[in-house]
């Protein structure tokens, strides 16, 4: 046999022999866990609470406004509160807090110079206002509306109208960090 032949089979005897157990190619190894952990989401939540009418002598008249048996006359104010609970679950959670409807689109029948209606507004604990502020934390918050029907208001006008506040809500916005 030639040389080349002969190298060529120990070669061949050699490779046969290492992948039949008989050693091996691999070099040293070994591995280990990441132990990255776990991702969890946070979370966003909004809770609108019972809500109070109130009237300009401090009678609560709730039930008579929502079944509309409450009529309010030249001089008397009415006021809504309602209580808002926010969560905001996670580490750099931001939110904003907003009211719907702002410009108060339900059905109106009073002549607009008879009356006057207050800015929507969600204020906290020290009674300042949180719309448009940033929120990083749980938080409960009173929004109110105040509706004045002026004691101006003469003769017999505006007897029997209206005015709808069943489309204000709220609305918990998360402000987007600044990496996205």
């Amino acid at each position: 046999m030639n040389k080349m032949t002969k190298g060529a089979l120990a070669t061949g005897l050699g490779v046969a022999l290492l992948i039949g157990g008989g050693g091996s190619l691999a070099v040293w190894n070994t591995s280990a866990q990441a132990n990255a952990g776990t991702i969890v989401s946070g979370d966003m939540g909004l809770k609108a609470e019972a809500a109070s009418w109130t009237n300009s002598a401090g009678t609560n008249v709730t039930a008579k406004v929502k079944d509309g048996t409450y009529k309010i006359v030249p001089g008397d104010s009415l006021k809504f509160t309602q209580p808002v609970e926010v969560t905001l679950t996670g580490d750099l959670l931001k939110a904003q807090l907003s009211v719907t409807d702002t410009a108060l689109t339900g059905d109106r029948t009073f002549n607009a110079a008879n009356y006057t209606v207050s800015a929507v507004d969600i204020k906290d604990s020290s009674s300042k206002s949180v719309i448009g502020q940033e929120l990083t934390q749980d938080g409960r918050y009173t929004a109110s509306v105040t509706f004045d029907f002026k004691a101006s208001t003469s003769g017999l006008s505006d007897t029997n109208a209206k005015y709808d506040f069943s489309k204000v809500g709220y609305k918990l916005d998360q402000i987007a960090s600044s990496s996205d």
